[in-house]
């Protein structure tokens, strides 16, 4: 997903540097000027709601609010020049391509599709050893979980795991769980097969 999102902003970048060519190459001086003067508008406006917080409010929004306002002038700039080449209709369409292929819209949308050996096992009849197996391999995938959404649906497979290996076998579950279980031990030796 890293690559993803590094390829991702290079061809953002690529496009924006070229719209912001073509904005001053084929845009009309009075647009230009139109948006310097919004981008300008917009950071002082920013700097106003800044000042007007209190100091706490401050720290936590000075990097945000310094970002963005730069962010928000080139890009319409790019906005500008990429729209006088293709047109209102194909500035839109591209802006909602960028938007759709975004880093965090493929993040999402890996989270609805992605699939998990906790799916199969609800679907599926397993041993009890190959149970106890994917409670173990949860663990990792657990600890390589960049999400809390992602975080949470392990955990939620995990405590699946442990109600059916109760439902097997409580009194080797709480055997296990009465030793010097660990969220990655195997529980194994304590239950019987099934």
């Amino acid at each position: 997903m890293a690559i993803y999102g590094l390829v991702w902003h290079a061809i953002c970048g690529v496009l924006g540097a070229l719209g912001i060519v073509l904005a001053f190459v084929i845009v009309p001086v009075d647009v230009m000027v139109t948006l310097m003067v919004a981008g300008v508008f917009a950071g002082i406006m920013a700097a106003l709601f800044y000042w007007s917080e209190t100091p706490d409010e401050r720290s936590a929004h000075k990097r945000r609010w310094s970002i963005l306002i730069p962010v928000v002038t080139t890009a319409s700039l790019g906005i500008a020049g990429i729209g006088a080449v293709l047109g209102a209709g194909g500035t839109i369409g591209l802006m909602l391509i960028a938007a759709i292929s975004s880093p965090p819209a493929a993040r999402w949308y890996c989270s609805r599709l992605q699939h998990t050996p906790e799916a199969d096992a609800e679907s599926l009849p397993i041993s009890t050893a190959e149970l106890c197996q994917q409670w173990q391999d949860s663990y990792e995938t657990l600890r390589g979980a960049t999400t809390p959404a992602a975080r949470l649906r392990i955990v939620e497979a995990r405590q699946r795991c442990l109600d059916e290996l109760e439902r097997r076998d409580p009194e080797g579950l709480n055997a296990w769980l009465a030793s010097t279980a660990s969220a990655a031990g195997d529980p194994s030796r304590f239950l019987t097969g099934g």
